[in-house]
């Protein structure tokens, strides 16, 4: 009875976190992972995301990646990863209209360090992760509308080929969390994570719970707010659910 009425109240939040920023840029992140035990210290994946925005309107990304981590001793991991991703871009006009929309295949690849410590059913963490992401150039269409009748080109809609240039970023995020168990099954947390390249980029803070069905079904459920004080992937500030599923073996 007591996990009907968590499972009831999760739901409400999420539609109340829905009507809320209706009128806000508003997204959906979900995923599917899979994890295998190789031993005690070594653990293998791999999973797929999809992400949508403007208010679940519009696809955002397809990505799918693999991972690795390996304890080095009880209280610090070392993980690596990579993985394939396709993003739904755009550019805007001056006046803030879509004259240019493409999928872009980016590679991107991390390493990192996770240390960690219980204290009682409260465990705290901290994740240092280089990332790496390279963007080979795209070629796509541009359509321009020319309206202004002051304006002496083509008064009409114009197309034309353009070819957006290649890109390599380096980025280090850092991720502070706690975790409490509260139950063999509930696990709430907290954490917040920046994200820093040239100067900061991105600002994460997320509040959810792992749900724990069995030793080999996992949930997470995740209520995440982004701020981007100097982005330039186009992402700009939002407000998620994230939904995730992972079978561990």
């Amino acid at each position: 009875m007591e996990r009907k009425r968590i499972v009831t109240l999760l739901a409400v939040a999420t539609m109340g976190l829905t009507a809320v920023h209706a009128q806000s840029d508003f997204g959906l992140w979900g995923e599917l992972n899979v994890e295998r035990e190789v031993n005690k210290r070594l653990e293998i994946g791999g999973g797929i995301e999809i992400r949508r925005r403007d208010n679940l309107k519009e696809a955002d990304r397809l990505s799918v990646g693999i991972s690795a981590s390996y304890k080095l001793t009880n209280w610090l991991k070392v993980n690596a990863g990579m993985s394939l991703l396709e993003d739904n871009r755009y550019k805007l006009n001056d006046k803030g209209t879509k004259y240019a929309s493409y999928w872009a295949t980016r590679y991107r690849f991390t390493a990192g360090l996770t240390a960690s410590h219980s204290f009682g059913k409260l465990t705290l963490s901290l994740r240092e992760r280089w990332q790496y992401t390279l963007r080979p150039e795209e070629t796509t269409t541009r359509y321009w509308n020319y309206t202004d009748e002051e304006d002496d080109r083509y008064e009409g809609e114009v197309a034309d080929e353009h070819t957006y240039g290649g890109k390599a970023k380096h980025v280090w995020r850092n991720r502070l969390q706690a975790k409490y168990k509260l139950t063999k099954m509930w696990r709430p947390y907290i954490n917040a994570e920046t994200h820093v390249s040239k100067g900061l980029e991105k600002i994460r803070c997320a509040a959810g719970t792992e749900i724990r069905l069995n030793k080999h079904h996992w949930l997470d459920v995740k209520y995440l707010y982004q701020h981007c004080p100097n982005d330039d992937d186009d992402e700009g500030d939002k407000h998620i659910i994230g939904i995730g599923y992972t079978y561990k073996f």
